[in-house]
């Protein structure tokens, strides 16, 4: 169990961070192509969180607490190390953008919300793979 529970937080602070370091990026391209820089609180968060953070900044925090428990529960299935992976790092995003649309709110827009989700299972499953290697690399007991 607690392999599991290490494996789950290593992949979702992993994936968390690449996240962030995506939404970086876009926000980056976004200045590039219209020569206006968003705000980061606006936008970069906005996009990193779905918005959480303007109830409470704290919920910066829910994104990689939520993976590291929705990979804890699907690791018990019989699914491939790599999707429960993929899986748990898009469930905070699909919890939140089924929170919205269920709520009738247009808080987020699903044109930027579904390749973001996408965006977040491939960088599940890339995270899963490098704490993998980062754990069979030589000179690590």
């Amino acid at each position: 169990m607690k392999h599991s529970i290490l494996y789950a937080l290593s992949v979702s602070l992993m994936g968390y961070a690449l996240l962030a370091l995506s939404a970086l990026a876009v926000t980056v391209v976004v200045w590039l192509v219209t020569g206006y820089f968003p705000c980061v609180t606006c936008f970069t968060l906005a996009l990193l969180t779905f918005r959480l953070t303007e109830i409470h900044w704290t919920l910066v925090l829910f994104p990689p607490l939520a993976a590291a428990c929705a990979i804890v529960l699907v690791s018990k299935t019989r699914l491939n190390r790599r999707v429960v992976a993929g899986l748990g790092l898009t469930f905070p995003y699909l919890l939140v953008a089924l929170v919205y649309v269920l709520a009738g709110a247009r808080e987020f827009p699903l044109e930027v919300a579904i390749p973001w989700i996408v965006w977040a299972f491939l960088v599940g499953v890339g995270s899963s793979r490098g704490v993998d290697k980062a754990r069979e690399s030589p000179g690590r007991p």
